[in-house]
């Protein structure tokens, strides 16, 4: 039941974006519970998640990343 930091991370991470099982999110209560390093990693990332999120951020579209992309390498 006993899981490592580097796992627990993982956990958070995914169980954020509703991708961790109950069972997952269950031994990372449990691991936050007793590490107090991991549990503050879990409010930082829980409130990076949040602004993140707030601020409606918007990513490129495929085309647009080509076009850099092509910029890019006539500018080398």
């Amino acid at each position: 039941m006993k899981i490592s930091c580097d796992k627990a991370a993982e956990i958070c991470t995914k169980s954020q974006y509703q991708e961790a099982s109950w069972w997952q999110v269950l031994k990372l209560k449990i691991h936050i519970f007793y590490c107090k390093n991991c549990a503050k990693f879990s409010a930082q990332n829980t409130k990076f998640t949040s602004l993140c999120e707030s601020a409606d951020l918007k990513t490129l579209d495929s085309s647009d990343k080509e076009s850099m992309k092509k910029a890019l390498e006539e500018q080398l």
